[in-house]
């Protein structure tokens, strides 16, 4: 069973439908929240809220399982998708997704930071004495500053120039000028949108503080560890954006050794755990999390595990749990790069084959990942497939941390650095350690391949590829795509027709 905190994830009910029948300022339809006279009137009203930001940001990533569709598929290393929709990604390029009309807007981010935002304002308005100490009103303005800086840093990675909304939208007055028009914002400089996510992400650090695997709020909601692995992901974004950018290369590496020294969190050995403790991570709450979307029917926090395409066992889980029966799973495609490193004969010994995959050694249709598996019968129904997922969707983790800072100390010329990282990562799977050149490039391939089979299925590579800046495998992408961003996500053509100052991305314009 999780170790957990239950979340009160039933908001409201003017917050629930001031958000359900809103898009917010970006595609201009009024939205309202509830006034803060007759609600910001106590810790648990403010800790209520906050789980709402939660709420929304799970939701944002979760719908459609789209945190896979923008962060995983697009990279084609070792997930392929028997989901027609996907061939759109992962064969033409052209991410375009009939149908799935939510993972190409923005508007759900929106969402969740807005709310984040609101939190901010009002509960620093509160006083003091309303909660039962000061480090509770600060961790809960540390933990909606989290949420804020994490749903724009999604909105960074996915569609670069972003729009950054700097005040708390709670009216339908704010969205009209006084002169009676709509007020439009136009796309933010990419470099502006992530200073804009470091001041949000250090306002969070120096709110929140370190928890431990012991704490029932442990991963699952944010901690000073959680603040710490965004920025070092954010600076090191910012770096690759802003021709390496040693300051904050820097500030990435400092990021994460305060990650690695201070967290209290630790790597799974999976030679010496095996399937436990893989299973014990991907449940969640586990000794190597940071920050995790939590997943468990004993909060009413799962959803159904079928055959559909609606979650994110819908497209990554085949087995154990449907028989076999889930025709849109992801399976192994012997032809996608992924394949070709894993066989090489120092993967021999790596266990996270047999542990993060069903049949990988026969790679083809009975190859798929199990990051998803873990269910729970439904004692109420007789129907066999009355199934629940289990899993917690993984956002940070130690693993990740330690080939975080194996990129910076290679941007730094630190190889020797970079190679201990790696080779600690390497360990813990049993693969021998690296024994390639220890020049950048070489190195950089390394580590992909590494965060490749360590976070797969996790929604990482796909950005890894754009901010690594290595493509090897994928067909579609060259240097005249390149150059003009086509490795982002196109902007929805409905968002730009409602709001006009919103330009498309150069690569996209005139294919959509």
């Amino acid at each position: 069973m999780k170790k957990f905190l239950k979340i009160y994830l039933t908001i409201l009910t003017a917050f629930t439908l001031g958000f359900s029948s809103c898009s917010g300022i970006l595609d201009q339809e009024p939205i309202t929240i509830t006034h803060p006279d007759v609600y910001w009137s106590s810790q648990s009203e403010a800790e209520q809220a906050l789980a709402g930001s939660y709420a929304l940001l799970k939701n944002a990533l979760l719908t459609q399982s789209s945190f896979l569709i923008w962060g995983e598929f697009p990279a084609m290393t070792l997930m392929d998708s028997q989901f027609w929709i996907m061939d759109y990604i992962e064969n033409s390029g052209n991410y375009s997704l009939p149908y799935r009309g939510e993972t190409a807007e923005w508007k759900l981010f929106y969402r969740a930071a807005n709310w984040a935002f609101t939190i901010e304002k009002y509960v620093n308005e509160m006083p003091e004495e309303l909660f039962t100490t000061r480090q509770e009103k600060d961790r809960i303005l540390g933990e909606a500053a989290f949420v804020r800086a994490l749903s724009y840093f999604y909105l960074a990675r996915i569609w670069g120039d972003v729009p950054i909304v700097h005040e708390s939208i709670e009216t339908s007055d704010q969205l009209i000028t006084e002169d009676g028009f709509i007020v439009e914002i136009g796309r933010s400089d990419e470099k502006e949108v992530l200073q804009y996510i470091l001041e949000a992400t250090d306002k969070a650090i120096s709110l929140l503080q370190y928890s431990n695997p012991s704490n029932q709020r442990w991963a699952i909601f944010a901690n000073k560890a959680s603040a710490e692995a965004l920025k070092a992901h954010v600076s090191l974004w910012y770096a690759s954006r802003d021709g390496e950018n040693p300051e904050m290369i820097q500030q990435s590496i400092d990021a994460a050794t305060s990650v690695i020294n201070n967290s209290n969190a630790s790597l799974i050995d999976y030679v010496a755990e095996g399937n436990e403790g893989f299973e014990n991570m991907v449940r969640g709450q586990s000794k190597t999390g940071l920050f995790e979307l939590n997943v468990s029917t004993d909060v009413d926090e799962s959803y159904r595990v079928t055959n559909g395409n609606s979650t994110a066992p819908g497209l990554t889980l085949n087995q154990p749990i449907l028989g076999g029966n889930n025709g849109t799973a992801p399976v192994g495609n012997p032809d996608f790069y992924g394949f070709e490193f894993m066989a090489q004969a120092e993967r021999d010994t790596d266990v996270r084959k047999d542990l993060f995959f069903f049949d990988f050694e026969d790679v083809g249709p009975s190859t798929f990942p199990m990051k998803y598996a873990l269910s729970s019968d439904d004692p109420d129904s007789e129907d066999v497939y009355a199934v629940f997922s289990e899993s917690n969707i993984l956002i940070f983790r130690l693993a990740d941390i330690y080939l975080l800072r194996a990129e910076a100390y290679t941007r730094q010329g630190n190889y020797a650095g970079a190679l201990s990282d790696l080779d600690l990562v390497r360990s813990k799977a049993g693969v021998p350690a690296y024994e390639g050149p220890s020049d950048r490039p070489s190195l950089i391939k390394a580590i992909f391949d590494e965060r490749a089979i360590e976070l797969v299925a996790e929604g990482h590579v796909a950005f890894d590829r754009i901010r690594m800046d290595y493509f090897e495998g994928v067909s579609w992408m060259g240097s005249d795509r390149k150059a003009k961003k086509g490795y982002f996500w196109p902007v929805a053509p409905s968002i730009i027709i409602k709001n006009p100052s919103i330009v498309q991305t150069e690569y996209w314009q005139g294919r959509l």
